[in-house]
């Protein structure tokens, strides 16, 4: 490629694709956190933000504002609750997709969708015939998390049932389209695995063979298998840590590459750790750590040299996880380790999951049950102390009908009205047989 084709066109406008990677979305955190850093442009002035999948959270992230150090947290923090389970993501008590809902109710601001409105571009899957289908407009935040919702909706891996976006069901937009806006030359596209990406890991060896599929191009190697594995079942956090560090090298390659560190966006050294001088984020944990093992003053919980380049944002964050996962049951995992007991550890976590999964079922059946009778019973509460005069005339009507129904039973037939007699008072009938006998007072005796 010639230099003139490596160089970043500043005046044409530029988008920048994430492709759908799962766990290992904390790569993309990783190089965003360099990019930032250094020409932080290249993010604030792209005309659209682009992701399917988990890639799609990423971008969401970017467009609403919400800061990448939080993300980061996030994505730790689902990650280590996943492992805390025998069968991981696979566990019946634990529901990725749930548990990626909460997290946006809980960190979108009420007027994402206002952000995110032609900024931010989501690939979907149509259940009904699979095609894809690109959302950038939202109407309310509701309507927002529910397209990052059906963008992140593998089926099998996070349910049966796919959620719905606008009345239509929709699935992984990684499955149609892994990579939007890739056919625009000045797309920046991003993805964890090796391959034709802008910025995404090299191989050392050349890779013969590659895959193209939906618009994304992935290098066969045994390190995107391992990369696919990861992406699926949530590695350990410093196996995290060391793929976010990854993304920060391979971003600050690609500026290289695309001269963007020149005069006009200086570039930063790199401020290299060496034995000397200890990170900042050690400060804090030495004073923690205080009086207690002299090994655990050394950062024992994560290698120095695994997040070395990353800002000290990124190193305190990741430093906190690996250290809270770690320093909080050393002594149990230090008892686990042995063979017998992690053998007994491993059959009781079986001989448990069917109790699990029971009450999982369980758990899901009734609560859906007692939610929709607390509904009803608030619907038809509320009808009534709206309009309490047809609360009334209801009432009245059901004790008419009883009473009504009260005289059926008593064999009281309502269409028989009172007999009244139509004679007059000096006259009287009789009855004899079929014959009808009248007289009056004045008669002197009766016909023969």
């Amino acid at each position: 490629m010639e230099t003139s084709e490596k160089m970043f066109n500043w005046d044409e406008e530029w988008n920048i694709s994430f492709a759908g990677c799962g766990f290992r979305c904390i790569y993309y955190l990783g190089a965003l956190s360099c990019i930032l850093e250094r020409v932080p442009q290249l993010v604030h002035g792209a005309s659209k933000i682009c992701g399917a999948s988990s890639g799609c959270l990423v971008a969401a992230a970017l467009a609403v504002g919400i800061p990448i150090e939080q993300f980061c947290v996030d994505v730790l923090t689902v990650a280590k609750e996943a492992r805390k389970h025998t069968l991981g993501v696979f566990h019946p008590t634990f529901s990725l997709l749930r548990t990626v809902r909460d997290t946006l109710l809980e960190k979108l601001p009420a007027d994402a969708h206002l952000r995110a409105s032609g900024k931010l571009c989501v690939s979907l899957t149509r259940l009904a015939d699979r095609k894809n289908i690109l959302v950038s407009e939202f109407d309310s935040r509701e309507e927002l998390i529910q397209a990052l919702m059906c963008s992140c909706f593998f089926p099998v891996y996070c349910g049966s049932i796919p959620p719905s976006y606008r009345g239509v069901h929709y699935m992984d937009g990684a499955l149609s389209n892994n990579m939007p806006l890739f056919e625009q030359r000045n797309t920046i596209t991003m993805a964890p695995f090796s391959g034709e990406s802008d910025i995404c890991p090299t191989e050392g060896t050349f890779n013969f063979f590659e895959v193209h599929y939906s618009n994304f191009s992935i290098q066969v190697n045994t390190g995107n298998v391992h990369r696919i594995c990861t992406s699926f079942l949530p590695p350990t956090l410093e196996k995290l840590a060391e793929i976010c560090h990854n993304g920060y090298v391979d971003a600050l390659h690609f500026l290289r590459e695309r001269d963007l560190l020149g005069t006009q966006y200086p570039p930063l050294s790199l401020m290299v750790e060496t034995d000397t001088v200890k990170p900042a984020c050690c400060e804090p944990v030495k004073t923690l750590l205080n009086g207690q093992n002299p090994h655990q003053e050394d950062h024992w919980w994560l290698d120095v040299k695994v997040i070395e380049h990353l800002p000290v944002s990124f190193k305190k964050v990741l430093c906190e996880a690996c250290r809270d996962s770690q320093c909080g049951d050393t002594q149990w995992s230090q008892l686990t380790e042995f063979l017998p007991v992690k053998a007994v550890m491993d059959l009781l976590a079986l001989l448990m999951l069917p109790i699990e999964l029971t009450f999982s079922l369980t758990k899901s059946m009734i609560l859906p049950l007692l939610t929709s009778t607390a509904d009803l019973c608030r619907q038809t509460w509320r009808s009534r102390a709206k309009d309490p005069n047809s609360a009334l005339s209801e009432q009245h009507r059901s004790r008419k009908s009883s009473n009504s129904d009260l005289r059926t039973q008593n064999g009281v037939d309502q269409n028989i009205k009172p007999l009244t007699s139509t004679l007059s008072p000096n006259s009287a009938k009789l009855f004899i047989g079929t014959t009808t006998v009248t007289w009056t007072s004045s008669n002197a005796h009766l016909p023969v």
